[in-house]
């Protein structure tokens, strides 16, 4: 059998009502990304009370924007909403972690920082992050702030929502498995412009660049969403690959302004001293005392331009003794490379 033969019979269009859900959250948690979701944002958000407003930022923040809880591997069955809200409250306290922190950590690193052996770690110094020390420390409250968060705005809000889109998601699953039955690989490459499949292999490109071998996977699930678009959200496991499929509601306002973070960062870097300023950062964390004699300025000019950068989320600063050290947060200039790509595709 072909490589191409092969992968006709592992993609899979699969409608899931939770991953549904999971991406509207992802919307309310920031909607200026999200044009053609943006009104909806607004409107829904002004009906909400403020603890549950309140309670959908902090789980935001704690869930790597609420993508970390997609449940990669489970992708396979439609996934009703009860049916999600179980997985996550029988979850064992380290793969729930492990889940929030969109699996950037290791089950095993997180195991080890339970038993107290921080050893090991993203951070050059060893042990946990701010927010995966949280997590550790206060694991039964926030699945119990999740599962609440869950069930009230599901209730409350979704349902009335997944009523809605639904003959839209079911239209858009029908057509595409329908266009999989013709070709797989002309299908798939309708799904977004950084996505790619040809020469036996499917290519995503976000902030780096991801390649997934047809002979390697033996499932390619294709979840449809009304919420996602424009992002390229794919996830995957040793075997199996999740790929987007944006349905589009005619009518539906779109807002064509860049969003507000976006705007911020470049205009954190349309200036020298700045620039120089996180050239240095990058090299390694310094204080405003250690920057003013190189850039030849005050310490208070140092600091201003630090400030600026840091409320762009381009320099993050950690207190050593009496001084604030700066360093730059590298991973806010692969999030930027990927935001301007997808306001541009807009």
């Amino acid at each position: 059998m072909s490589s191409l033969q092969q992968l006709q019979r592992k993609v899979k269009t699969v409608v899931s009502p939770f991953h549904e859900l999971l991406c509207s959250l992802h919307v309310l948690y920031q909607p200026e990304h999200h044009p053609k979701r943006l009104q909806w944002a607004k409107d829904i958000k002004r009906q909400m009370p403020p603890d549950l407003l309140e309670a959908i930022d902090t789980l935001g923040r704690l869930s790597d924007q609420w993508m970390g809880l997609m449940l990669p591997g489970r992708s396979g069955t439609p996934l009703p909403v009860t049916g999600g809200i179980n997985l996550l409250k029988e979850l064992p306290d380290a793969e729930f972690i492990h889940l929030l922190l969109n699996n950037k950590i290791s089950l095993g690193t997180i195991l080890e920082w339970q038993q107290g052996n921080s050893r090991t770690g993203r951070k050059p110094g060893g042990g946990p992050d701010e927010a995966s020390q949280y997590l550790l420390q206060h694991t039964a409250s926030v699945r119990n702030l999740l599962l609440k968060t869950l069930e009230t705005y599901e209730r409350d809000y979704f349902r009335k929502e997944w009523d809605y889109v639904m003959p839209w998601i079911s239209t858009a699953a029908a057509q595409f498995q329908e266009a999989l039955s013709r070709s797989a690989e002309k299908a798939l490459n309708t799904l977004h412009p950084r996505l790619r499949a040809a020469e036996g292999r499917i290519t995503a490109q976000k902030a780096e660049t991801y390649y997934f071998a047809y002979e390697d996977l033996q499932n390619v699930y294709v979840l449809p969403s009304t919420f996602i678009f424009p992002h390229l959200l794919i996830d995957w496991t040793a075997d199996s690959l999740v790929l987007p499929l944006a349905v589009d509601i005619p009518g539906l306002p779109c807002s064509e302004a860049p969003p507000e973070d976006l705007l911020r960062q470049f205009k954190a870097l349309g200036d020298a001293t700045r620039l120089r300023i996180l050239r240095l950062l990058w090299q390694g964390p310094h204080c405003t005392k250690q920057l003013a004699p190189l850039l030849g300025i005050s310490e208070a000019a140092v600091s201003k331009q630090l400030k600026l950068l840091s409320e762009a989320g381009l320099a993050g600063a950690e207190r050593k003794g009496n001084y604030l050290f700066y360093t730059s947060r590298k991973e806010a200039f692969d999030s930027l490379i990927v935001m301007q790509r997808q306001y541009f595709e807009q």
